[in-house]
């Protein structure tokens, strides 16, 4: 963690054919920002923008062309942040161009090739309506929000996983085999379980660190009211402390992976229980639970990022509108306590909640399309 920043503030954002912005110019200098508009005038759009930045991805779609606006060939991005520290400010610069189906990124106009690049200048953490798949959807998505939170923290975690996915993709190209050599069956086990372990092991550690800190929120905010609780779980077999071990417990593992010709372990195939009350949020939790359980999730993420490697903008995509009046004003006063630079958007003006950011300086703005 770089110790001397004490804040990451968006400063400025400039847009060219993304999405539905033909051109755009916004000034986001603000600790708290609330962009309002009606559906369609580009919202969700904006803080995609900002998104990308960071992660040179978009939240919604894995194609880049998906981006460029109706009818143009290319999207430019620029995004100006300031850092603070106890003896100065200083601003920085992403630029991201796409053109001819090819990226280009610069920060402060030197080239970059990779996202992992920005995490120690600009780090934002996201929530959308979308982000309730982490209850109802799928293990993969779940994977994939913690695989999220490693890499902020440790970038080079990026370099496990894709060692993990070669490992992977030539264990299964063996399995597919009709006679499979044994001794590159062992190497390759090995390898996958050597490098699962090691992925798992990093998983539950930050799984830890999210559930001290939800954990903390829910005594803090909520009277402990409520408990929730992680599970790691992996799939398909016993685990196991060593290699010789793992061989032993699962001694019908190969007979299953010839017979169904893939590999039937590893981090791929892992899950993470998320319980509310000792039962399963998926199955139990109402609409509502679910949305203050993603929440604290992402809240503590952000805490836990804070920590070690420094401030992040958190982008909230109406996410606030559906708690009840006083869940929400509680709510409000935890993400004030973070200290974060917010930007949130909501599809009307007026209400409690605009009532609230207003009195605590808040900047409203409203975009039309």
């Amino acid at each position: 963690m770089s110790d001397d920043v004490k804040l990451l503030q968006l400063t400025h954002l400039t847009l060219k054919n993304f999405r539905c912005f033909n051109q755009l110019s916004l000034d986001l200098d603000k600790q708290i920002l609330l962009i309002q508009g009606l559906n369609g005038s580009g919202k969700t759009s904006l803080l995609e923008a900002l998104y990308y930045s960071c992660y040179l991805r978009s939240f919604r779609t894995h194609l880049p062309k998906d981006l460029v606006m109706f009818e143009k060939s290319n999207f430019f991005i620029k995004t100006t942040f300031r850092e603070t520290t106890a003896q100065l400010s200083f601003m920085n610069e992403i630029q991201v161009g796409f053109t001819n189906n090819k990226r280009l990124v610069k920060i402060n106009q030197k080239p970059i090739s990779a996202f992992k690049e920005l995490m120690d200048h600009y780090r934002v953490i996201s929530i959308s309506e979308d982000d309730l798949a982490l209850i109802k959807g799928s293990p993969q998505v779940r994977r994939m929000f913690i695989d999220q939170a490693i890499v902020l923290v440790d970038p080079e975690f990026v370099s496990d996983l894709r060692n993990f996915r070669h490992i992977l993709d030539s264990r299964n190209k063996l399995l597919q085999h009709t006679v499979i050599d044994q001794d590159s069956y062992y190497i390759w086990t090995k390898q996958l379980w050597q490098i699962s372990s090691l992925i798992q092991q990093k998983r539950k550690q930050m799984l830890a660190a999210l559930s001290h800190e939800i954990n903390h929120s829910l005594v803090s905010y909520f009277d402990s009211l409520w408990s929730i609780v992680f599970t790691y779980k992996e799939k398909n077999i016993a685990p196991a402390d060593s290699l010789d071990d793992f061989f032993k417990i699962n001694q019908k593992l190969f007979q299953e992976e010839k017979r169904y010709r893939r590999s039937l372990f590893g981090a791929h195939l892992d899950d993470i229980i998320i319980d509310l009350q000792g039962k399963k949020s998926k199955s139990f939790a109402s609409r509502g639970q679910q949305k203050l359980i993603v929440l604290l999730m992402k809240i503590a993420q952000i805490k836990h990022l804070s920590v070690k490697k420094g401030p992040a903008v958190f982008l909230l995509d109406d996410f606030m509108t559906d708690f009840d009046p006083e869940r929400a004003q509680l709510l409000i006063s935890v993400l004030l306590d973070l200290k974060n630079q917010l930007i949130l958007t909501m599809p009307i003006k007026g209400g409690e909640i605009e009532d609230r950011l207003a009195s605590e300086g808040a900047e409203c703005l409203f975009l039309t399309y």
